[in-house]
């Protein structure tokens, strides 16, 4: 095993003598510990004298190795003091140099920012911290964007399941989102209503009639109210005996009341377009989720492949509006939970999806809930949350996650593209090297 010997230390910078790569963890005698971020390859005129004292050397050297430290645990190693490679732990687990790293507690931020470039291990941490919390018995949500939760979460007797819409327990924010309105520059307030309306009669009308086949009903639900407004609600048939949409005039007359139903009728024959622009934004809904009633409560192990829809024109409304969903129902709940949101930047860069997203993790920390935000590049969501880098390539990247850790940010920005997989730094304030050990 390579050893190396303490050259100079000041405050939490330490220089040795020997050739170690940046991203080592090394221990002195004293037991300090030692993330090694830069090396060279001169030697500088300022540590002859502490060589020759060691009775290192006699002769002036051409060239020897040095490394560049961060002091990350312990005392201040002292000149002289020898120091030798740090023996990670063996087994499975996430680890610091103090033991089994608990990244799921914390002292200022609830949120936890997962960044690297693709293979720097992003992934595997994050299971490991969700099997953490499901033995703990927290909530365990991923919103998966990649496909990548699937053994994990059925491993943890979780359910694995696409966008799931419950129409009938949607706030108007996410009734707004699931049909692509929260999107429209025009005011979408006169189309929310029409929706409203809707979805109250068609959810007492599935009550009654039952929700099997919920596509093909709500279909005809919105047929009929496009056709309000040459519709006799008395009439029990329509082109067949007893049918869907007749019984859903019906119902919506009875919800509605004579009064508001005929304004109904008055605005649908008035405001033809804009009905029918809304009801349009409905069946986009159903063609692109899988659409029930409601959902008695979510599995409290849970990935949504947010990938699994029907079609792709409007898959970014479906998972807003899924999102949305999840938060407010976790909030509410009040339980211990932890979230994972997939490919974070892209959800901050869409104006919509950062407002709900900004609100949540505003709010989650009062209602026990965290989130882990996984990605390849930082944003400005990560001034809100704990730090865990591994390899970052993009050096203006590497940069801005090194400005959040006061000590040595420039090494700390050297140091990011040089780490391998299964390496990382946890930056909280200060700066603890993490691994992550099969």
């Amino acid at each position: 095993m390579e050893k190396g010997i303490v050259i100079r230390t000041v405050n939490k910078s330490v220089y040795v003598l020997g050739d170690f790569a940046p991203g080592a963890l090394l221990e002195s005698a004293s037991g300090a510990k030692l993330l090694v971020v830069s090396r060279k390859r001169e030697l500088q005129q300022e540590y002859l004298e502490v060589l020759r004292l060691a009775e290192l050397i006699e002769e002036e050297p051409r060239s020897i190795a040095t490394s560049k430290a961060l002091l990350v645990g312990g005392e201040p190693p002292e000149p002289g003091e020898a120091v030798k490679p740090y023996e990670w732990p063996s087994g499975r687990g996430i680890f610091s140099p103090e033991g089994e790293a608990d990244l799921l507690s914390y002292s200022v931020s609830p949120h936890l920012s997962v960044i690297g470039s693709t293979g720097t291990g992003k992934t595997t941490l994050v299971k490991m911290i969700l099997r953490q919390a499901a033995k703990r018995g927290y909530r365990v949500v991923v919103l998966d964007s990649h496909d990548e939760y699937e053994d994990v979460i059925k491993e943890l007797g979780g359910t694995v399941s696409p966008p799931i819409i419950p129409l009938c327990q949607l706030s108007d924010q996410e009734l707004l989102a699931a049909t692509g309105l929260l999107r429209v520059s025009t005011s979408p307030i006169r189309m929310m209503r029409y929706l409203r309306y809707f979805t109250k009669a068609a959810c007492k009308a599935l009550e009654q009639l039952g929700d099997d086949d919920m596509q093909r009903k709500l279909q005809k639900f919105a047929d009929a109210m496009l056709l309000l407004d040459i519709i006799n609600p008395n009439v029990k048939s329509l082109d067949e005996s007893n049918s869907i949409a007749a019984a859903f005039v019906k119902i919506l007359n009875e919800q509605l009341g004579d009064v508001v139903f005929n304004a109904l009728k008055a605005v649908v024959k008035r405001e033809e377009d804009r009905m029918a622009a809304a009801m349009m934004y409905f069946t986009w809904l159903l063609d692109t989720a899988r659409v029930v009633r409601k959902m008695d409560s979510l599995p409290r192990i849970l990935s949504i492949n947010l990938l699994e829809t029907k079609q792709l024109f409007s898959v970014s409304d479906v998972m807003l509006a899924t999102m949305s969903f999840v938060f407010r129902t976790l909030i509410e709940m009040k339980e211990p939970s932890v979230v994972v949101i997939e490919e974070a930047p892209k959800w901050m860069e869409d104006e919509a999806s950062r407002r709900i997203l900004d609100l949540f993790l505003a709010q989650a920390r009062k209602f026990n809930v965290m989130a882990i935000l996984v990605s390849q590049k930082p944003g400005d969501y990560i001034m809100n949350t704990r730090i865990v880098a591994g390899r970052v390539q993009n050096s203006s990247w590497a940069r801005e996650l090194a400005s959040l850790a006061p000590q040595m940010p420039g090494e700390i920005a050297r140091l990011l593209p040089q780490l391998h997989k299964g390496q990382f730094v946890y930056i909280d304030g200060e700066v603890t090297p993490i691994r992550v050990v099969l």
